[in-house]
């Protein structure tokens, strides 16, 4: 008797097993490293509240596994039937910000537009580009000019440019405006060649040097 009762139990604790995942209707939390998941990955997952867990899980992981914004993803269960989604999203690294609207564009490092926004902190370049859209790459001498402004704010706390007539145009806090070549060359050499020259106007010829021309083989001072 106590042979078939732990059968019976057995029997109904797998089917209770088995059966939980596609009878819990369950409801969505999103969570990010920095908090709030972006909107555009929270509205996808909250289309799935009131799935089954297992509908919810494999849909869930199939939006996340194409969603260009998500880097790594981790699914948990909690009880009565909350399913907590755990992401770790893209880090923008730069912003371009377009002149005739305001507004900015937030890249990763290998050129992706992560969201649209208002404003930001990170290093940002001007153009007159018109917006692209997220998920879009920006052009290959945006990222050029991009990781310019990030290498001279990183040396010199200054991360804001301007692309004019295929340069990008840095003004300096001494009075000296730099212009860089965009895509000719790569960018760590011209930072480089940068902080000598940098160095030894404001050291020597402070006030005598406002502007130095990258743009050509042997840099340019006026």
């Amino acid at each position: 008797m106590i042979k078939k009762i732990c059968y019976f139990l057995i029997v109904v604790f797998v089917l209770v097993i088995f059966l939980l995942p596609l009878i819990i209707k369950i409801q969505i939390e999103c969570k990010s490293q920095f908090g709030e998941c972006p909107d555009e990955v929270n509205a996808k997952l909250q289309t799935l509240n009131s799935s089954n867990l297992f509908s919810a899980t494999n849909k869930a992981s199939n939006y996340l596994k194409k969603d260009f914004l998500v880097s790594d993803f981790s699914t948990q269960f909690k009880l009565p039937n909350i399913m907590v989604v755990n992401i770790i999203t893209k880090k923008p690294y730069f912003a371009i910000k377009d002149v005739s609207t305001g507004k900015f564009e937030l890249v990763d490092q290998k050129g992706v537009i992560l969201a649209l926004t208002d404003s930001s902190t990170l290093p940002i370049v001007v153009s007159s580009e018109s917006l692209k859209k997220v998920g879009e790459n920006v052009s290959s001498d945006d990222l050029f000019a991009l990781n310019l402004i990030a290498g001279v704010n990183e040396m010199y706390q200054v991360g804001y440019g301007t692309i004019t007539n295929d340069a990008l145009v840095v003004d300096m806090p001494v009075g000296v405006r730099v212009i860089f070549p965009l895509g000719s060359e790569d960018s760590e050499v011209l930072l480089g060649a940068l902080r000598l020259i940098y160095t030894k106007v404001t050291t020597n010829y402070l006030g005598v040097y406002t502007q130095i021309d990258m743009r050509y083989k042997n840099p340019v001072l006026r």
